[in-house]
C-alpha cells in the first residue's frame, strides 16, 4: 500500500501528463509554471514568490517540487498553485505566452452559499469536466472546472487566463471572484483567506480507467475535447436569461435565439413563475404518465382496487406486489396483471404492502402459493400498529425516506382510516398522505377498498356507485379498478379512468378463470375473454358517416 506522499506523487504525476496530452493535442509544446503568489492573498504560502518552469520532460521534477513544499500539508507549508497556460522560452530566458489546451475554472461556496446541482448540469450539458471539492465535513464545497479543447485557446486580456475560462465561471454561477481563475492541482489542501479546500484527485473527471496510461489518455483527451465556442454561446445565453435556470433550460444555448425569447418572456412581466406555467414549453411539459402495469396502475398517482367481498382483491393485490419484488434475469419474460405486462424495468427498490385483515399466516400461505421459489426479496409487510402515539400520515411521512417505492399496497383503506369511512374528513386525511407519497415518490399506490354490504354490481362500471362510505373515496382516486364475479368467472375493468385516453388505458372489461393451484386470474382468449367492449374506431366513423348521411348530426 502507498505511502500518502507516494499516493500524492501518483496523483500528481497523473494530472500533469493528464494536461500536457492536452496541450499536445491541439500542436502547443513549451513550459508551464508553478508558482505562489508574491504577497499572501488570497492564498497562504510560508514562501511567496515561488516559480518553476518545467516541461513535458520535467514531470517528475515538477511533481517533487510540489511536495517539497507542500510537506505533507502540515503547516507552514507552500501549496503550489498551476499556470496552465503554454510558454514559449525566449534567447533572454523570459517566457512568453503561446496558448493553451484546456479552459479552467475554480468556483468555491463561499459563507453560507451552497452547491446545488444545476451548475453541474450547465457545465456537463457542454461536455465540460466538473467535480467538487471538499472543505471540511462538506464534500460540496464548489467545482473544479476543466474543459478539453479542440483548438489552442489564446490568452485573454486578464493575462491570466484563456478565452473560455471567464464562461466557465459564468455557467458555473457560483460567486468565488478572487479565486475563479487559478488552477488548483488536485490532492493538494489550499489554506485561503475562506479557508482549507482541497480537490481530492483529478481521475474521477474522467471514464474510470482513462488516464492509466499514455495511450488511454490520449484517447480520453480526444473523447472529451469540445469547441470553446459552445460555451461561449452558452454563457451569452445565460447570461441573457438572467441567470435563471428555468430559462436556460427552455431557451437554450443558441444565442441567434435570444432576442426572440426575450420578447417572450416580457409578454409575462419577466415573472419567472408565470412563464413556468406558460405555453407548450411550461416547466414539467415532457412529463408524462409512466406505469406500472400500463393501461391499468399508473405510478405517482392513487389506484383503488374495489369489490365486493369473497372476490379475491387481497389476492390479486398481494400477487402484484410479489410480482413487481422479484429481480428478474436478464431475457427472462415479464409476468402479467390482469392480461397486462408488468412494467418490470420500472419496479426498482422496496415495494411495501400493507396487510390490516389478512395476518401472517394467510399472508405466509399465499405467498408460498404465488412465489414458491421466495425470489419476491423485496417486498416489505406493514401491519397497522407503527409505535406508541404514531398515526399512519405520520408512519407514511417516515417511509419518505426509503429511495425507490414503485408501488405501495394499502388492503383494505377502512383499516388506515383515522375515523369512519363516512367521515369525508378522515378519508380526505388518509389519502393526502398517501397521495403526497406517490407523487413525491413516483410510486404506485393501490388502495384495497369493499362494496356496499350486500352490493351485487353486474359490471366494472356499477362498482363505482357501489363505493363503501364517503363520496371521497369516489372522487379522489385517479383510476378505479372494479371486480365482480360471475359464475366461475371474475370479470375485471376500469370504473374511473381520469387518464387522457392517449395514454393506452385498457376499454374494456375483461373475463378471467382462476386457477386454483396458484389462485393467478388467467385471461380468456378471444372475444371470450372480453365484454363491454367500447365501439372501435373503425365502428364510430361507420356511425358517424351513417348519421351524416341521415342528417342527424
Amino acid at each position: 500500500m502507498p505511502t500518502p506522499t507516494e499516493h500524492l506523487q501518483q496523483l500528481l504525476t497523473t494530472e500533469l501528463q493528464m494536461l500536457w496530452t492536452a496541450h499536445r493535442s491541439v500542436g502547443l509544446s513549451g513550459y508551464m509554471a508553478l508558482y505562489t503568489n508574491p504577497d499572501q492573498v488570497p492564498y497562504r504560502a510560508k514562501e511567496a514568490g515561488i516559480v518553476f518552469w518545467f516541461g513535458p520532460d520535467d514531470i517528475d521534477a515538477a511533481v517533487q517540487q510540489v511536495i517539497g513544499h507542500y510537506n505533507e500539508g502540515m503547516l507552514p507549508n507552500s501549496p503550489l498553485l498551476l499556470n496552465p497556460v503554454v510558454h514559449e522560452q525566449k534567447e533572454d530566458g523570459s517566457y512568453t505566452p503561446i496558448g493553451s489546451g484546456i479552459i479552467w475554472c475554480t468556483s468555491w461556496c463561499l459563507g453560507i452559499d451552497s452547491l446545488n446541482d444545476e451548475s453541474t448540469e450547465r457545465l456537463w450539458e457542454k461536455g465540460v469536466l466538473a467535480s467538487a471539492f471538499h472543505r471540511g465535513d462538506n464534500d460540496r464545497a464548489g467545482l473544479k472546472i476543466i474543459g478539453v479543447c479542440d483548438e489552442v485557446q489564446q490568452l485573454s486580456d486578464d493575462g491570466k487566463t484563456v478565452t473560455g475560462c471567464k464562461e466557465l465561471y459564468d455557467l458555473a454561477n457560483i460567486r468565488s471572484d478572487q479565486y475563479w481563475h487559478y488552477y488548483l492541482l488536485s490532492g493538494i489542501s489550499y489554506l485561503s483567506n475562506n479557508g482549507l479546500f482541497l480537490h481530492p484527485d483529478i481521475t474521477p473527471l474522467f471514464p474510470k480507467g482513462a488516464l492509466q496510461d499514455k495511450e488511454s489518455m490520449e484517447k480520453a483527451i480526444e473523447e472529451s475535447s469540445i469547441n470553446v465556442q459552445n460555451v461561449i454561446d452558452a454563457a451569452l445565453c445565460w447570461n441573457s436569461y438572467e441567470r435563471h435556470h428555468s430559462l436556460y433550460k427552455k431557451f437554450g444555448a443558441n444565442p441567434d435565439d435570444v432576442e426572440t425569447n426575450l420578447r417572450f418572456f416580457t409578454l409575462v412581466a419577466r415573472d419567472v413563475q408565470l412563464f413556468d406555467a406558460t405555453g407548450p414549453m411550461r416547466k414539467d411539459a415532457d412529463e408524462m404518465f409512466e406505469f406500472i402495469v400500463p393501461g391499468l396502475i399508473p405510478r405517482g398517482s392513487v389506484t383503488l382496487l374495489a369489490a365486493a367481498g369473497g372476490t379475491g382483491k387481497s389476492s390479486l393485490a398481494h400477487q402484484l406486489c410479489i410480482l413487481a419484488s422479484i429481480d428478474y434475469d436478464l431475457g427472462e419474460e415479464a409476468p402479467h396483471w390482469l392480461g397486462q405486462r408488468l412494467a418490470i424495468e420500472k419496479c426498482k427498490g422496496i415495494c411495501i404492502y400493507f396487510s390490516g385483515e389478512d395476518g401472517p399466516p394467510i399472508i405466509n400461505a399465499r405467498a408460498n402459493i404465488f412465489d414458491p421459489e421466495g425470489r419476491a426479496r423485496r417486498l416489505m409487510f406493514q401491519r397497522t400498529d407503527f409505535g406508541e402515539g404514531v398515526t399512519f400520515a405520520q408512519h407514511i411521512r417516515r417511509l419518505h425516506k426509503i429511495p425507490q417505492v414503485p408501488i405501495m399496497v394499502i388492503d383494505p383503506a377502512r383499516k388506515y382510516l383515522s375515523g369512519d369511512e363516512e367521515d369525508s374528513e378522515a378519508v380526505s386525511e388518509f389519502f393526502e398522505a398517501i397521495e403526497e407519497f406517490a407523487i413525491k415518490k413516483g410510486s404506485a399506490v393501490v388502495v384495497v377498498h369493499h362494496l356496499k354490504k350486500n352490493a351485487n354490481p353486474k359490471s366494472a362500471h356499477e362498482v363505482l356507485d357501489m363505493l363503501r362510505g364517503s363520496q371521497v373515496f369516489i372522487d379522489r382516486p385517479r383510476v378505479v379498478i372494479g371486480m365482480l364475479r360471475d359464475g366461475p368467472y371474475t370479470i375485471a375493468g376500469l370504473a374511473k379512468n381520469n387518464i387522457p385516453p392517449n395514454m393506452g388505458m385498457v376499454t374494456e372489461e375483461r373475463i378471467f378463470a382462476r386457477d386454483p393451484k396458484n389462485l393467478g386470474l388467467i385471461w380468456l382468449p378471444g372475444h371470450e375473454g372480453v365484454r363491454n367492449q367500447d365501439l372501435s374506431e373503425e365502428e364510430l366513423h361507420k356511425i358517424a358517416a351513417e348519421a351524416e348521411k341521415s342528417g342527424r348530426v
